[in-house]
């Protein structure tokens, strides 16, 4: 996958997304165990937030802040189980667009492509 190389790139360093190239047993088995400390700390987080929200909250200004911080976190967690869940899914449909149809076969559209892989990174 040459695409979106930064973004990916991104998502291995928060262990949301294992490279492919890793096919040793040994860093596989590190890199889930990273991915489960970091989905562990983020639910921690959310239930810290829910708490917070539950226990000491005691005006509508803070449960309002604490209600929307909490919001978004539950959308986070909920978007990383979503991609991890979806790994293979992503991939496949990552292949298929650097497939025949869908890959760029003029010089233009290649220029299109590196133009926005630039601006990307």
């Amino acid at each position: 996958m040459h695409i979106l190389k930064f973004t990916f790139k991104l998502l291995t360093i928060f262990g949301c997304w294992r490279p492919d190239s890793w096919l040793s047993l040994h860093k596989r088995i590190a890199y889930y165990l990273y991915t489960s400390i970091i989905i562990l700390l983020l639910h921690t987080f959310m239930l810290s937030q829910l708490m917070d929200l539950i226990l000491t909250v005691d005006n509508t200004d803070n449960f309002s802040d604490n209600f929307f911080v909490l919001l978004a976190m539950f959308i986070s967690c909920c978007k990383l189980l979503i991609l991890i869940t979806n790994r293979k899914n992503i991939i496949m449909l990552i292949d298929m667009l650097m497939e025949k149809p869908y890959r760029p076969s003029k010089s233009t559209e290649m220029e299109i492509l590196y133009k926005f892989d630039k601006d990307i990174e």
